[in-house]
């Protein structure tokens, strides 16, 4: 009996088809993997947004990239989902040298008001800022997972906080560490977008401290 080779599926497919459904329990696989948690935070005009991400990894240390992955349907993919200026769909945002990297004459005081929630950077930018939660924000986080819009102006109000330089985006103190980002890739991937940032600045990077993990739904403590 002849053996068969099986076909290829083309480069760069995964060779499921794009209608495959989910395998049973695929959910539940992933709720097994541990993972820290991020609050994403975004400076829209006069609004500041937030979501907490726990599909968030470093990439790159030269230069300084970080992925998170956000609902595609979700507020926040939809203010950085779209190349600065452009109005359309997304695409590959701002190269490194366009002109929108610190040093090139974009100040602190360019721009609104970071009072205001402008920012000299913002979404219309693609900026954002990512605060590495520590075990202690449990509230904070859970506060963030809300569906919909959260406003941070309002979830922060009683929480130590900042206005990044560079995003004009909300930072809560207390946190590991704190990063101001700007995209530099965006990446449909299913039902999520995945955005490649480069990293601009460190606000803040807490000497010690315990990070809080998201693991089967929940923000369990280190033992």
């Amino acid at each position: 009996m002849t053996e068969r080779t099986p076909a290829l599926a083309p480069a760069g497919s995964t060779g499921a088809g794009p209608a495959t459904a989910a395998p049973p329990d695929f959910a539940g696989a992933l709720s097994a993997y541990a993972a820290g948690v991020t609050l994403v935070t975004i400076a829209d005009g006069r609004d500041d947004i937030g979501t907490t991400v726990s599909a968030f990894c470093p990439v790159s240390l030269e230069p300084p990239l970080v992925l998170i992955s956000l609902l595609a349907a979700s507020y926040p993919a939809e203010l950085l989902g779209t190349s600065p200026g452009d109005g359309t769909s997304p695409g590959d945002g701002p190269s490194p040298g366009d002109g929108t990297s610190p040093g090139d004459g974009t100040s602190p005081g360019d721009g609104a008001d970071p009072a205001d929630g402008g920012g000299p950077g913002g979404a219309a930018a693609g900026r954002f800022a990512v605060c590495l939660l520590a075990a202690s924000q449990r509230m904070l986080a859970g506060r963030f997972a809300a569906a919909g819009r959260p406003n941070a102006r309002r979830m922060l109000a009683e929480v130590p906080h900042r206005r990044g330089p560079l995003s004009g985006a909300l930072i809560p103190d207390g946190g590991l560490a704190a990063l101001e980002c700007e995209v530099s890739r965006r990446i449909p991937a299913g039902d999520h977008l995945v955005l490649i940032a480069r990293v601009l600045a460190v606000p803040y990077q807490a000497p010690s401290g315990d990070p809080l993990i998201r693991f089967r739904g929940r923000y369990p403590a280190l033992r």
